[in-house]
Protein backbone atom coordinates (compact mmCIF):
# COMPACT_ATOMS: atom_id res chain seq x y z
CA UNK A 1 0.00 0.00 0.00
CA UNK A 2 1.27 3.48 -0.88
CA UNK A 3 1.15 6.03 1.97
CA UNK A 4 0.60 9.02 -0.32
CA UNK A 5 -2.41 7.41 -2.04
CA UNK A 6 -3.88 6.22 1.28
CA UNK A 7 -3.40 9.65 2.87
CA UNK A 8 -5.03 11.41 -0.14
CA UNK A 9 -8.02 9.06 0.06
CA UNK A 10 -8.29 9.68 3.85
CA UNK A 11 -8.41 13.44 3.27
CA UNK A 12 -10.97 13.06 0.51
CA UNK A 13 -13.08 10.77 2.73
CA UNK A 14 -12.93 7.79 0.33
CA UNK A 15 -10.43 5.63 2.29
CA UNK A 16 -11.30 2.17 3.47
CA UNK A 17 -10.90 1.14 7.12
CA UNK A 18 -7.69 -0.69 6.21
CA UNK A 19 -6.22 2.40 4.48
CA UNK A 20 -7.21 4.65 7.42
CA UNK A 21 -5.51 2.26 9.89
CA UNK A 22 -2.37 2.17 7.70
CA UNK A 23 -2.18 6.02 7.62
CA UNK A 24 -2.75 6.16 11.41
CA UNK A 25 0.11 3.65 12.02
CA UNK A 26 2.51 5.59 9.74
CA UNK A 27 1.64 8.93 11.38
CA UNK A 28 2.19 7.36 14.83
CA UNK A 29 5.64 6.14 13.67
CA UNK A 30 6.50 9.67 12.44
CA UNK A 31 5.37 11.14 15.79
CA UNK A 32 7.60 8.68 17.72
CA UNK A 33 10.62 9.38 15.50
CA UNK A 34 10.06 13.14 15.92
CA UNK A 35 9.91 12.73 19.69
CA UNK A 36 13.21 10.86 19.67
CA UNK A 37 14.91 13.45 17.47
CA UNK A 38 13.53 16.39 19.46
CA UNK A 39 14.56 14.93 22.86
CA UNK A 40 17.35 17.19 24.31
CA UNK A 41 18.60 14.38 26.57
CA UNK A 42 19.89 12.42 23.60
CA UNK A 43 22.97 14.24 22.39
CA UNK A 44 24.10 11.42 20.12
CA UNK A 45 21.08 9.38 18.99
CA UNK A 46 22.03 5.93 17.85
CA UNK A 47 25.43 5.83 19.66
CA UNK A 48 25.64 3.64 22.73
CA UNK A 49 27.67 4.52 25.82
CA UNK A 50 30.39 2.01 24.85
CA UNK A 51 30.62 3.50 21.38
CA UNK A 52 30.77 7.01 22.87
CA UNK A 53 33.71 5.96 25.09
CA UNK A 54 35.46 4.52 22.03
CA UNK A 55 34.89 7.78 20.15
CA UNK A 56 36.24 9.79 23.09
CA UNK A 57 39.36 7.58 23.30
CA UNK A 58 39.91 8.00 19.57
CA UNK A 59 39.54 11.79 19.88
CA UNK A 60 42.03 11.82 22.75
CA UNK A 61 44.56 9.74 20.78
CA UNK A 62 44.12 11.97 17.74
CA UNK A 63 44.62 15.12 19.84
CA UNK A 64 47.75 13.60 21.41
CA UNK A 65 49.21 12.76 18.00
CA UNK A 66 48.33 16.22 16.69
CA UNK A 67 50.08 17.81 19.69
CA UNK A 68 53.23 15.74 19.13
CA UNK A 69 53.17 16.59 15.42
CA UNK A 70 52.86 20.28 16.26
CA UNK A 71 55.74 20.16 18.77
CA UNK A 72 58.01 18.34 16.31
CA UNK A 73 57.13 20.83 13.57
CA UNK A 74 57.91 23.78 15.84
CA UNK A 75 61.24 22.26 16.94
CA UNK A 76 62.26 21.54 13.35
CA UNK A 77 61.35 25.08 12.38
CA UNK A 78 63.43 26.48 15.24
CA UNK A 79 66.37 24.29 14.23
CA UNK A 80 66.11 25.52 10.64
CA UNK A 81 66.00 29.13 11.84
CA UNK A 82 69.06 28.52 14.04
CA UNK A 83 70.99 27.03 11.10
CA UNK A 84 70.10 30.00 8.91
CA UNK A 85 71.07 32.47 11.65
CA UNK A 86 74.43 30.75 12.20
CA UNK A 87 75.07 30.75 8.47
CA UNK A 88 74.28 34.44 8.26
CA UNK A 89 76.64 35.15 11.15
CA UNK A 90 79.59 32.94 10.24
CA UNK A 91 79.70 32.92 6.45
CA UNK A 92 80.58 36.64 6.11
CA UNK A 93 83.36 36.40 8.71
CA UNK A 94 84.80 33.26 7.10
CA UNK A 95 84.79 34.92 3.70
CA UNK A 96 86.37 38.04 5.17
CA UNK A 97 89.04 36.07 7.05
CA UNK A 98 89.80 33.77 4.11
CA UNK A 99 90.54 36.75 1.90
CA UNK A 100 93.12 38.07 4.38
CA UNK A 101 95.23 34.90 4.82
CA UNK A 102 98.84 35.52 3.85
CA UNK A 103 100.54 32.77 5.87
CA UNK A 104 100.10 29.04 5.46
CA UNK A 105 100.09 26.76 8.49
CA UNK A 106 103.73 25.84 7.84
CA UNK A 107 104.75 29.50 7.58
CA UNK A 108 102.87 30.26 10.81
CA UNK A 109 104.76 27.44 12.58
CA UNK A 110 108.09 28.84 11.31
CA UNK A 111 107.11 32.32 12.50
CA UNK A 112 106.12 30.97 15.92
CA UNK A 113 109.40 29.06 16.17
CA UNK A 114 111.32 32.26 15.33
CA UNK A 115 109.41 34.01 18.13
CA UNK A 116 110.34 31.19 20.52
CA UNK A 117 114.00 31.40 19.46
CA UNK A 118 113.96 35.17 20.06
CA UNK A 119 112.50 34.60 23.51
CA UNK A 120 114.73 31.71 24.66
CA UNK A 121 117.72 31.72 22.35
CA UNK A 122 118.41 29.38 19.45
CA UNK A 123 120.00 26.58 21.55
CA UNK A 124 117.14 26.32 24.05
CA UNK A 125 114.48 26.64 21.31
CA UNK A 126 115.92 23.53 19.63
CA UNK A 127 114.83 21.46 22.69
CA UNK A 128 111.14 22.20 21.96
CA UNK A 129 108.91 20.30 19.56
CA UNK A 130 105.49 21.22 18.18
CA UNK A 131 102.72 19.81 20.34
CA UNK A 132 99.91 21.08 18.12
CA UNK A 133 99.15 23.80 15.61
CA UNK A 134 95.73 24.86 14.36
CA UNK A 135 93.93 27.97 13.24
CA UNK A 136 90.75 29.51 14.57
CA UNK A 137 88.58 32.42 13.60
CA UNK A 138 88.71 35.62 15.58
CA UNK A 139 86.58 38.70 15.07
CA UNK A 140 88.43 41.97 14.70
CA UNK A 141 85.42 44.17 15.35
CA UNK A 142 82.33 42.97 13.56
CA UNK A 143 81.21 39.74 11.95
CA UNK A 144 82.30 41.18 8.62
CA UNK A 145 85.86 41.71 9.84
CA UNK A 146 87.23 38.31 10.84
CA UNK A 147 90.82 37.06 10.82
CA UNK A 148 92.37 33.65 11.27
CA UNK A 149 94.82 33.16 14.12
CA UNK A 150 97.18 30.18 14.21
CA UNK A 151 97.71 28.79 17.69
CA UNK A 152 101.02 26.90 17.95
CA UNK A 153 102.07 25.10 21.13
CA UNK A 154 105.64 24.00 21.74
CA UNK A 155 106.69 21.55 24.46
CA UNK A 156 109.98 20.08 25.60
CA UNK A 157 110.84 16.77 27.31
CA UNK A 158 110.69 18.38 30.78
CA UNK A 159 107.05 19.44 30.24
CA UNK A 160 107.64 23.14 29.65
CA UNK A 161 105.13 24.65 27.24
CA UNK A 162 104.92 27.82 25.19
CA UNK A 163 101.70 28.76 23.39
CA UNK A 164 102.22 31.29 20.61
CA UNK A 165 99.56 32.90 18.44
CA UNK A 166 100.34 34.03 14.91
CA UNK A 167 98.10 36.41 12.95
CA UNK A 168 97.55 34.79 9.52
CA UNK A 169 97.32 38.17 7.83
CA UNK A 170 100.12 40.21 9.38
CA UNK A 171 102.40 37.51 10.79
CA UNK A 172 102.32 39.28 14.17
CA UNK A 173 103.18 36.84 17.00
CA UNK A 174 102.17 36.88 20.65
CA UNK A 175 103.24 34.47 23.39
CA UNK A 176 99.88 33.68 25.00
CA UNK A 177 100.79 31.14 27.65
CA UNK A 178 103.95 29.87 29.30
CA UNK A 179 103.92 26.77 31.49
CA UNK A 180 107.32 26.01 32.97
CA UNK A 181 106.18 22.65 34.26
Amino acid sequence: MNFEDAYRKLREGTATDEEAAYVARELENVRRISAILDNPDLSEPGISRAEMETVQKARKAFNHKALIRTIVTVLCSLAAIAVIACALLFIPSNISASGKIKLTKEQAVETAYACLADELGEEQAKQFYIDYAHRHLRYAGSIFDGIYIYKVEFEDVRGREYEIEVNSSSGYTVIRDIDLG
